[in-house]
């Protein structure tokens, strides 16, 4: 009976030699794993730079309707006309009609402030025969950005000048239809045709082909002020 052990009973030192022999430190309860060690303090992260505040801008409070007439009536007793933001066929009647009143009662050229990036084609054009019709020398200024069908209102005025730093983009005017094929084929045919009158009067005033200026409306070109004075845009 001596040789006799009952099932896991066994001396410690037993136990600790074969966790030894394994390679292992023998920890009370759990064999085989390694006592945790204490981990040393760290001195503590500093804290991450105050972020820079963010810029602040002015608020754009847009003016009542009264008052930007006001404004409008005065630019024109100035014999200019201003035109910003898109132009759709509202503004462009508006803008006509104080055009057709300044060629017929100020004495002196007539000023057509434009910062407008884009617009309706059929606007741009009826705005842009309207400058034709004028018998007064009529000067057109571009300011900011002044792109698509707008060139074409450009083009119109005796004289074309630019801010420094304004900005003419060329851009193929594009059109939505909806409605029986023969419909959509008359909307279709009248757009191209509207786009071919553009790109002739812009072809006109620059001095380019219409090829020439239906590529780079296609490929969508930006130009500066000193660049429109290359291209024949901008007269200065």
């Amino acid at each position: 009976m001596s040789g006799f052990r009952p099932s896991g009973v066994g001396s410690r030192r037993e136990t600790s030699d074969l966790a030894s022999s394994a390679g292992t430190p023998w920890v009370p309860g759990i064999p085989g794993r390694p006592p945790e060690r204490p981990v040393p303090d760290r001195p503590p992260s500093p804290p991450p730079p105050p972020r820079p505040p963010l810029p602040t801008f002015p608020e754009v409070v847009p003016l009542p309707p009264a008052l930007g007439g006001e404004l409008a009536d005065r630019l024109q007793e100035r014999g200019i006309v201003l035109l910003t933001g898109h132009l759709d066929a509202a503004a462009a009647q508006q803008a006509a009609a104080r055009l057709m009143l300044l060629d017929a009662e100020w004495d002196g050229e007539v000023q057509l402030h434009l910062s407008c990036p884009d617009g309706d084609l059929a606007a741009a054009g009826l705005l842009a025969e309207t400058v034709d019709l004028l018998t007064a020398p009529t000067v057109a200024l571009a300011a900011g950005v002044v792109g698509g069908p707008l060139l074409g209102v450009l083009a119109a005025a005796d004289r074309r000048l630019g801010h420094r730093h304004a900005v003419l983009r060329l851009r193929e005017p594009t059109t939505t239809a909806t409605g029986p094929a023969d419909r959509l084929a008359a909307e279709v045919a009248e757009h191209q045709q509207l786009v071919g009158h553009l790109y002739e009067r812009v072809a006109a005033a620059s001095g380019r082909s219409v090829e020439e200026i239906a590529a780079d409306a296609r490929a969508g070109r930006v130009l500066g002020a000193a660049e429109a004075v290359d291209y024949g845009l901008l007269d200065e």
